[in-house]
């Protein structure tokens, strides 16, 4: 069983929000393919995580527009083969709004 997270649901302009995407055994993550709002961003920025026993990658979004977002975020490993998509909706709050 995979652990997937997305925190937070909801965020205020300026949060940076990490989509966590555990590394199973042989299967490193290179890179995402993400779409939000059916627009695909050519510059998907991730971070790689190493704790005890465990491997990741995140994919980090830093929020700069108030709005509700719909992310789609594929795994990509280092061959090119894409992973099993995710799906997320994020609200956006302007802060002091909110």
């Amino acid at each position: 069983m995979s652990l997937r997270v997305m925190l937070p649901s909801k965020a205020r302009v300026g949060d940076t929000v990490q989509f966590t995407f555990p590394n199973g055994q042989g299967k490193l993550i290179s890179g995402f393919d993400v779409v939000i709002n059916g627009e695909k961003i050519g510059d998907a920025k991730f971070t790689m995580t190493r704790s005890k026993g465990a491997h990741g990658a995140n994919y980090i979004y830093n929020v700069t527009e108030p709005g509700i977002y719909q992310f789609e975020i594929t795994p990509i490993n280092p061959s090119g083969d894409r992973g099993q998509s995710r799906f997320n909706t994020l609200e956006v709050a302007v802060p002091g709004l909110d």
